[in-house]
C-alpha cells in the first residue's frame, strides 16, 4: 500500500517536519546520491495567500538538514516575476538560514515538449531542463487550493504548471477538457519524488488567487504525488473523479488514487476533513469529460 501521512497542528513548520519524519526512510531511500530540488507555488508574486509560505520550506529544510549535506535548489517558473516573488514572500532569508541557491526557472534551460490543441493538433512548449533531469530528486511544494479551471490545484499541478516557461503556460490552456489532458502529459515528464502539501492555511472558493483563507493545519507528505493528492482531495470535499487531470494521470498508472490502497499515517484521516467553498464555477469545470 501507498503510504501518506497526515500532521495536524497549529504551527505549520513543525507540522511539515513532522509529516516527512513519518516518511523518513522512503525519502532518504530515493534521494540517495540525487540533487534535491524543491518546486514551490508561486502563481501569485503579490498574494501571499496564493503562494507556498517559506515555512513549509523552512519544514522541508528542517527535515533535510538532519541527513541530506548538500545545497538545495529552490526552483520555480512563477507567472509573474520570480525573484520578486521570491523577495516579497521571504525566500531569500532562506539563503541566510540554509544552504540553498534560488533559481529562476524563466531564466534557465528548457526543452521543447508537445501538448494538444481544441483540434488535437501538436503545441510545442518549453519545460525546465532541470526538472525533466531524471537525476534530480523533486519536491512540490503546493498547498490546498481550489483552482478557477481545474477544481483543484496541489502538487501534481504545481509541479507540472510550474516546469513550463510564463510565456508559454497558457498554451495549456486550450479548453476544460484539454487543460486537463496537457496537464497530465506534462505532469508525467516532471512526476516528483515527493509531494509536500501544506494546508495549514488553503484557499477556497475563486482559487488559485483570489479565494479566501481557510484554516485546517494540516500537512500531507506521501512519495507518491497522486495518493497524496487524493488525500488532499478526500480532506477538502472534492470528489477525485471529477477532477479531470488527476483521472488521466491515475489512468496512465502514475500513482495510487484508490483511497482503500492508501495507508494513512499520522494524524485520523476523517478527522481532518474540512469541506473547502469550491470556485463559482465549478460545474462548468467538471465538464471535461
Amino acid at each position: 500500500m501507498k503510504k501518506v501521512s497526515i500532521v495536524k497542528g497549529y504551527e505549520r513548520r513543525e507540522n511539515i517536519r513532522k509529516s516527512l519524519e513519518l516518511i523518513s526512510d522512503e525519502i532518504r531511500r530515493g534521494i540517495g546520491n540525487r540533487r534535491v530540488i524543491i518546486k514551490p507555488n508561486l502563481v501569485s508574486t503579490t498574494v501571499a495567500l496564493a503562494a507556498t509560505h517559506v515555512d513549509q520550506i523552512r519544514g522541508i529544510l528542517d527535515f533535510l538538514s538532519g541527513f541530506y549535506k548538500e545545497r538545495v535548489i529552490i526552483a520555480e517558473a512563477a507567472a509573474g516575476d520570480t525573484l520578486e516573488g521570491y523577495r516579497n514572500f521571504g525566500f531569500f532569508e532562506l539563503t541566510e538560514e540554509y544552504d540553498v541557491e534560488l533559481i529562476d526557472l524563466n531564466r534557465g534551460d528548457f526543452e521543447y515538449k508537445t501538448i494538444g490543441d481544441k483540434n488535437n493538433r501538436p503545441i510545442p512548449v518549453r519545460v525546465s531542463s532541470l526538472l525533466l533531469d531524471r537525476k534530480n530528486y523533486l519536491i512540490s511544494a503546493a498547498k490546498l487550493k481550489t483552482h478557477d479551471t481545474v477544481v483543484v490545484t496541489l502538487s501534481v499541478k504545481n509541479m507540472a504548471m510550474g516546469a513550463i516557461h510564463v510565456r508559454d503556460k497558457i498554451k495549456v490552456h486550450q479548453g476544460i477538457k484539454e487543460i486537463n489532458v496537457n496537464i497530465a502529459e506534462i505532469a508525467e515528464l516532471v512526476w516528483p519524488d515527493l509531494a509536500v502539501i501544506d494546508g495549514f492555511e488553503g484557499m477556497e472558493g475563486d482559487g488559485p488567487v483570489f479565494g479566501s483563507p481557510v484554516f485546517v493545519g494540516v500537512a500531507i507528505s506521501s512519495t507518491d504525488p497522486l495518493a497524496a493528492d487524493r488525500v488532499g482531495c478526500e480532506i477538502m470535499g472534492i470528489d477525485f473523479q471529477k477532477v479531470g487531470y488527476l483521472y488521466y494521470c491515475a489512468r496512465k498508472g502514475l500513482g495510487e488514487a484508490d483511497l482503500d490502497k492508501i495507508m494513512v499515517t499520522g494524524n485520523n484521516l476523517k478527522g481532518c476533513i474540512k469541506a473547502f467553498r469550491l470556485h463559482s464555477t465549478v460545474e462548468q469545470q467538471y465538464r471535461w469529460r
